[in-house]
């Protein structure tokens, strides 16, 4: 009774997490632009996503966003949305709820819980891949921190994505792999195209953490593209109206779309 009252409240807490990002996210679809519903995704159909599907006959590609250690914010709903309205399906799921991890227990995500995650994000590429308005193969995967660390890993072992973005990535596993061995192990020159995108303000991951993964994909002769923003630190899309971290949203989500497109996502 309890874990049935425990779930019933996170939906509406997810629920209302959706009502306010349509309401204070700048620039978001509106409502006639796209439907979004709350489902059960995952390996054991126990990860709640919110799925943001554009309305009209499609064919549409489709993206995961990855959220960051601290788990769903109004941030990926409205990125979603926003995404939606560029004509993409677009899934966020709960994978760190789902897990019982918290941003104090984070580390789990990259060391014990890792591979159930891995498998969790492979099931929903075929779940996605199975829907009515779906391009087929067409899968991008964007994630944020914690998220960009799973969205790199995909690109590197090309796991059913065309196309991966990065914000800000936690390359070495919260510390957990700090050689990046977990990731010059998969990458190679059939990864899939990878884009890194880093402020050079950051002070969770510094800089040196993506020039590394930069010199493992280039040693691969992988795909990639890679931008640092000088003003801009960590969490800069989501950090509120610094003006540093204000003009790299602006340019990352410009950027992400550009490369998403290109690399037939």
């Amino acid at each position: 009774m309890i874990n049935r009252k425990r779930d019933h409240v996170m939906r509406l807490l997810t629920a209302f997490a959706i009502i306010v990002a349509s309401l204070t996210a700048p620039g978001l679809a509106s409502a006639a632009d796209y439907t979004s519903q709350v489902i059960s995704v995952g390996v054991r159909k126990n990860m709640e996503a919110t799925l943001y599907t554009p309305n009209g006959p499609g064919p549409f590609p489709m993206i995961i966003v990855l959220h960051t250690s601290f788990g769903i914010t109004s941030y990926d709903q409205s990125y979603c949305g926003n995404l939606a309205k560029e004509g993409y399906i677009c899934i966020v799921p709960a994978f760190l709820r789902a897990h019982g991890i918290t941003n104090e227990t984070r580390r789990m995500t990259f060391t014990k819980d890792r591979q159930a995650i891995v498998d969790d994000f492979k099931e929903i590429i075929q779940e996605l891949n199975a829907l009515p308005k779906a391009k087929k193969g067409a899968v991008g995967m964007i994630g944020f921190s914690n998220g960009g660390y799973f969205s790199a890993l995909f690109a590197g072992a090309g796991r059913g994505v065309k196309a991966a973005v990065s914000y800000y990535g936690t390359f070495t596993g919260a510390n957990s792999d700090p050689e990046l061995k977990r990731m010059a192990a998969i990458y190679k020159a059939t990864s899939a195209p990878l884009l890194i995108l880093a402020g050079e303000n950051d002070t969770t991951i510094g800089v040196a953490v993506p020039k590394h993964l930069e010199a493992i994909i280039k040693a691969a002769g992988a795909p990639y593209e890679i931008k640092f923003y000088p003003a801009a630190g960590h969490d800069f899309e989501r950090s509120g109206q610094d003006p540093g971290n204000k003009a790299a949203a602006e340019d990352a989500w410009k950027r992400t779309l550009a490369f998403l497109r290109a690399n037939g996502v």
